[in-house]
This record gives C-alpha cells, sequence and structure tokens, in this order.
C-alpha cells in the first residue's frame, strides 16, 4: 500500500469544505490553506514526532495540500462568487450495467439565487505541466471519460442544464475543458456499454502493447501475442477528448 494513499481524497475534502463553508465570498489564501489543514489525515503513514524540526512524509504531505487549497482560491475566486458547489452521488442505467458514482457540480445562480447553469467539475491531484493535452502521465480517455458520464447524469438524474465539464488539475492549477456534448456523451455511453459485454462474454483477448506490457506484473511470464476479440465485438466509436479522439484502451496497441 502506498504510504500517500488516500491524499488525493484528503486535498478533495479540502476543496469541498472550502466551497460548503464559504458560499457568498472567495475565502482568503490564510482561510484556505487553514481548512485544508483541519481536514487533512492520512491513513497509511504516522506524523513525525518533531514535526517542526523534523518535518516527514505526513507533514510535507500536509503542507503541498495547504498550498493547493491556497493557490486554487487566488486563482479561481470566481467559483466562490454566485456559484456553489455540491457532491451528489447517481445512478445511471445503460445496457447490462448501472453506472453509479459522484459527481461534482458547480453551480452558477443568478441574482435571486435561482440556477442559471451547472458545470461539471473533476478535481484530479494531478500536474498538468507546460502542455497538458500532450502530458502522457495523464490519461486523457479515461478522465474525459468521467466527466462525460458526470454530464450524462447531470442532465438525465439532476436535470441540471450542464453546459460545460471540466478537469481541474489541482497540483499546478490548471482547469481544462472536456467536450460534454451530445455526441461525445453518446459515445462514452457506447464505450462502457462496449466493455460490459466484453465482460458478460469472457472475452479477454490478450492485447500487448508496449506501455502497458512495461508496466505489467507478469510482463516476463506472458508471450505478448496479439489476440483478436471476437468476431461480433465490433468496435465502439472513439472518445472525444480534449486532445482529440482517442480510441478504447483495449483497441489501441500503441497506448
Amino acid at each position: 500500500m502506498p504510504e500517500l494513499f488516500g491524499y488525493g481524497r484528503a486535498v478533495h475534502v479540502a476543496i469541498e469544505k472550502l466551497h460548503e463553508i464559504f458560499n457568498d465570498r472567495a475565502p482568503t489564501r490564510a482561510e484556505a490553506s487553514n481548512i485544508a489543514e483541519q481536514h487533512f489525515h492520512l491513513k497509511h503513514i504516522a506524523p513525525s514526532r518533531d514535526p517542526e524540526t523534523r518535518p516527514g512524509a505526513y507533514e510535507n504531505a500536509k503542507q503541498k495540500a495547504r498550498q493547493i487549497a491556497s493557490d486554487y482560491v487566488h486563482e479561481y475566486a470566481e467559483d466562490f462568487a454566485q456559484q456553489r458547489q455540491v457532491e451528489v452521488r447517481f445512478e445511471i442505467p445503460a445496457r447490462d450495467c448501472l453506472i453509479t458514482g459522484s459527481i461534482d457540480l458547480l453551480m452558477r445562480c443568478d441574482d435571486a439565487g435561482e440556477i442559471v447553469e451547472a458545470h461539471v467539475l473533476d478535481f484530479k491531484t494531478m500536474e498538468g505541466g507546460a502542455d497538458p493535452l500532450n502530458n502522457a502521465q495523464l490519461e486523457w480517455r479515461e478522465l474525459s471519460l468521467q466527466v462525460q458520464l458526470y454530464a450524462k447524469a447531470a442532465r438525465e438524474v439532476f436535470g441540471e442544464n450542464a453546459a460545460t465539464g471540466s478537469i481541474h488539475l489541482l497540483k499546478d492549477n490548471q482547469r481544462v475543458e472536456v467536450p460534454i456534448d451530445d455526441a461525445s456523451v453518446g459515445a462514452a455511453i457506447e464505450n462502457v456499454e462496449w466493455a460490459v459485454q466484453g465482460i458478460l462474454d469472457q472475452d479477454f483477448p490478450m492485447r500487448p502493447s508496449p506501455k502497458k506490457c512495461e508496466k505489467c506484473d507478469f510482463n516476463r511470464l506472458c508471450s505478448k501475442r496479439m489476440e483478436q476479440f471476437r468476431i461480433n465485438a465490433g468496435v465502439p466509436p472513439p472518445i472525444l477528448t480534449p486532445a482529440g479522439p482517442r480510441v478504447a484502451a483495449a483497441i489501441d496497441t500503441a497506448s
């Protein structure tokens, strides 16, 4: 178990608390930092016995969480003005499966407090770098698929007019818009249904590729022989991402 397991969730909780507490103004950097410290917790690593003079991994992680929260409220103060964030759980049916999750919705309200539109926002404790769309550490298929499924839930389950969606990369405070038009959401659902059908049919062909094989625990035991899906499996449409259309990773042998 990685000792920093749960770090992303700890930062996410801090961001949620900021929106819960400060619903009519943006918090200051100091207020955001204090909230992050109050709600910071890691299960698998103990605090240092002497945090002032000998800070350890726990203290360093907490300090980084405080900085992330502070930078977020400074750069995105408008998220707190006439807007409010809510986290809601959802269930949406698809063919032979039920998709469940939890959405972060950023609601924009008018002067009377009525909701004008909803923005689907997924916080990730990741770093985008100078060019997030070409960052090899970011899997835009997975990130986009998640936001697109959230958008479907926001519209169909909660009746909110989710007009835009984005991924917010907290480590360097970048927000990247993800397409959530009807075509993008439809392609996301088709990819989920295709994957579910393959699981139910026990269709698990060997699909070796450089990136997948490099990190696989069975690298030295595997023959790495390319196998095809069953003839009737079909091919799902490309997932529409901010970096352009991407076919499912199981099909993309270069991924």
